[in-house]
C-alpha cells in the first residue's frame, strides 16, 4: 500500500492492490476548490498515471461533502484576481487561469484505467463539473448536486457545459446550467447524473469499492481498450469510431490474458489477469 500527498497535503493518492484512490482533503471548507487544489490536485494524477499497478481510480472527499465548488475566500488566488479593478492584465490572467484548471480536468477525463466518484453531501460547481470527467459517478441519498454560478454572476467554465449534456441530455444540462438550482440524489438517478444512490454514506463507500474490485480484476488491457474508444467516439462520427475500436481491439486479442481466460475456462477457475 502506498501513501502519497501532492501539493499542501489537500489531494492524497494512496493504492491498495489494483485500486488507486484520490482524495480531497479540506474537510473544514467542505472541500472547496482554490487554484493551489487544482495544483495539487494535478500533481496526484501524475502519480496515479505513473502507477504501473493500478486498474480503477475512486476519486473522493473527505469529511460530509464531496465538493463544495469554489472556494469564495480571500485567500484564493482566483478571488483575489476577481476582486482587482477590471482591466485587459487581469482578463489575460484569468483566462490562463481557467485554461490550466480546464486541462486538469481533461487529465482526469483522459486517465487510461476507469475512474469513479464517490460523492456524498455537496457536490457543487467545479465539484459537479469535477466527476463529471469520471466514468462513473455513485453517491449517498445526502447528495445534493448543483451549478450555481449564475447565482454569483459566473459562467460554468472548467468543462461542465460540455460534459455534463453528454451524461444528463441536452434539456437536463441547460436547466441546471441557467437556473442554478439545486437537486436531490433521487433526481440525479432520475436523469442519469449518477448510476446509483445508496442510503448512506458507510454504504456508498463499501459498494463503491466493491464496484472498483469487480472492474479491477477483469482483463486491464480490455477495460483500458474499452474506455480509449469510448473516449474517441465522443468526438467523431459512427463510422471513425468504428474503425477505431476494430483497430484497438485488433491490438489486444493476442495477450497473454486472452490466453489465460481461455485455461481458466478450461479449468474452471477464475482468471488471473496481468495486463500483459
Amino acid at each position: 500500500m502506498s501513501d502519497e500527498t501532492g501539493g499542501r497535503g489537500e489531494v492524497t493518492y494512496e493504492s491498495e492492490g489494483f485500486i488507486g484512490t484520490i482524495t480531497l482533503r479540506r474537510p473544514e471548507k467542505r472541500n472547496a476548490l482554490d487554484f493551489a487544489l487544482w495544483l495539487s490536485l494535478s500533481e496526484v494524477l501524475r502519480k496515479a498515471v505513473q502507477d504501473s499497478e493500478v486498474r480503477v481510480i475512486l476519486l473522493k472527499g473527505a469529511g460530509d461533502s464531496f465538493c463544495s465548488g469554489l472556494d469564495l475566500s480571500p485567500t484564493n488566488e482566483v478571488i483575489r484576481l476577481l476582486s482587482e479593478k477590471p482591466s485587459a492584465d487581469q482578463k489575460i490572467r484569468l483566462f490562463d487561469i481557467i485554461k490550466r484548471v480546464q486541462a486538469i480536468y481533461t487529465e482526469l477525463e483522459v486517465l487510461r484505467v476507469p475512474t469513479i466518484a464517490v460523492i456524498q453531501g455537496h457536490c457543487l460547481g467545479a465539484g459537479l463539473e469535477l466527476v463529471c470527467s469520471c466514468d462513473m459517478r455513485f453517491c449517498s441519498s445526502d447528495a445534493l448536486f448543483g451549478l450555481p454560478e449564475p447565482r454569483f454572476g459566473i459562467i460554468t467554465d472548467i468543462g461542465g457545459l460540455q460534459r455534463l449534456p453528454k451524461v444528463v441530455g441536452r434539456g437536463k444540462a441547460r436547466e441546471m446550467a441557467f437556473r442554478g438550482h439545486s437537486i436531490g440524489a433521487d433526481e440525479a438517478k432520475r436523469i442519469g447524473l449518477v448510476n446509483e444512490v445508496f442510503d448512506t454514506q458507510e454504504m456508498l463507500f463499501v459498494q463503491a469499492s466493491k464496484i472498483g474490485k469487480e472492474i479491477a480484476v477483469n482483463a486491464p488491457l480490455a477495460v483500458q481498450g474499452a474506455k480509449e474508444v469510448l473516449l474517441h467516439s465522443e468526438d467523431v462520427s459512427a463510422s471513425r469510431s468504428l474503425e477505431y475500436n476494430a483497430a484497438r481491439s485488433a491490438m489486444i486479442l493476442p495477450s497473454g490474458d486472452l490466453q489465460e481466460s481461455f485455461r481458466s475456462y478450461s479449468e474452471k477457475r477464475d482468471p488471473k489477469f496481468k495486463g500483459n
